[in-house]
C-alpha cells in the first residue's frame, strides 16, 4: 500500500511539473509571436472577415467539418 501512495504522489508531481513547463513555454513564446506579427508589414491586407455561423462552429467542434 505504501508503494501505491508513492506512485500516485509521484505521478501527480510529474504531471504538475509538466504542466508548469508547458505553461512557461507558452508564456515565453507569446511576446516572440507578437513581435513577429508586428514586424510583418509587407503582406497585403486581408479581405474583410465575414462572421462565422454557429452551425459551422458546432460542426468544427464535433469534428464534422472537413477543411
Amino acid at each position: 500500500m505504501r508503494l501505491a501512495s508513492w506512485a500516485v504522489c509521484g505521478s501527480l508531481l510529474i504531471n504538475v511539473a509538466f504542466g508548469l513547463v508547458v505553461t512557461g513555454a507558452v508564456h515565453a513564446a507569446r511576446p516572440a509571436v507578437a513581435n513577429a506579427v508586428a514586424q510583418c508589414t509587407h503582406h497585403a491586407p486581408s479581405a474583410p472577415r465575414r462572421p462565422i455561423s454557429g452551425h459551422y462552429l458546432a460542426a468544427v467542434r464535433m469534428g464534422w467539418a472537413v477543411g
